[in-house]
């Protein structure tokens, strides 16, 4: 028996492979991580209940959740088409999610990129994924509230417990804070915003407060990465230039009662 045309087996090989790499593009479980750079905005609302996701193995995709959306949305980058998913195909575990491959969804339509921006509706709902620059460095508390609107809205609904702000309140010796953050943290947006809320309301003149944001990648800026370390979110506690103690992510309690704890 003759063998195969060298051509038309090439060509066999190749539709196989392409076969095979769709199968398991589809059918492997997909680990897919938060990207805290997307500010989201639904109904020209910010909304702070949503979660953008991407594949860890750099898929041109992203999973949008929200407690707005009847259902999570897949974004194609690739094709730039948008798609709904039925909650089932996505399982989150705090800034993480997996599905089984790329989740096929059912076609919403297209999305429109602007600078910075992507548009598009799901279910006549107007969404924005506003992709933000990291901030890196010393900042204000005013620049990063402005940088990052969801900020200020979880600050605001922040409630700290009364006599822990009590104690702060009146606490004399003089304190300096450092907040290390990273404008990319999952974390980070959930503690900024509750140690802003525990100063301002403590609103002691002895008390004195940085922001200093860490680039994607870790390594700027350097200066401060060297004095401070690499903690983030952390709140670094400094009195006569000597670090006294510092508080890393989220404390089990509540915040200001681990930082009055500190003080004593």
């Amino acid at each position: 028996m003759k063998s195969i045309h060298t051509p038309f087996r090439s060509a066999i090989l190749a539709l196989s492979f392409h076969v095979f790499f769709a199968t398991f593009l589809f059918s492997t479980n997909l680990e897919w991580e938060e990207n805290s750079q997307f500010g989201v905005e639904i109904g020209g609302r910010t909304d702070v209940t949503a979660q953008v996701f991407q594949p860890t193995n750099y898929q041109p995709f992203m999973i949008l959740t929200s407690k707005m959306l009847p259902a999570p949305v897949l974004v194609d980058l690739a094709k730039k088409r948008v798609y709904t998913l039925n909650a089932s195909m996505v399982s989150i575990d705090g800034s993480f999610l997996k599905t089984t491959g790329i989740p096929k969804g059912k076609e919403a339509g297209g999305y429109s990129l602007k600078g910075a921006t992507t548009s598009f509706k799901v279910k006549g709902k107007q969404i924005s994924l506003v992709l933000r620059q990291t901030l890196v460095g010393e900042v204000s508390r005013e620049v990063l509230l402005a940088h990052s609107p969801d900020y200020s809205i979880r600050m605001n609904s922040y409630k700290p417990r009364k006599k822990a702000i009590s104690a702060l309140s009146s606490y004399k010796k003089k304190t300096e804070f450092v907040v290390m953050f990273a404008t990319w943290c999952s974390t980070c947006k959930f503690v900024v915003p509750t140690v802003m809320r525990i100063l301002e309301d403590a609103n002691n003149p002895a008390f004195s407060v940085r922001y200093i944001g860490i680039a994607m990648g870790g390594n700027e800026p350097a200066a401060a990465l060297e004095r401070y370390g690499h903690d983030y979110p952390a709140l670094i506690v400094y009195q006569n230039g000597r670090e006294v103690d510092r508080i890393i992510a989220d404390p089990p309690g509540a915040y200001e009662e681990a930082l009055v704890n500190i003080l004593k």
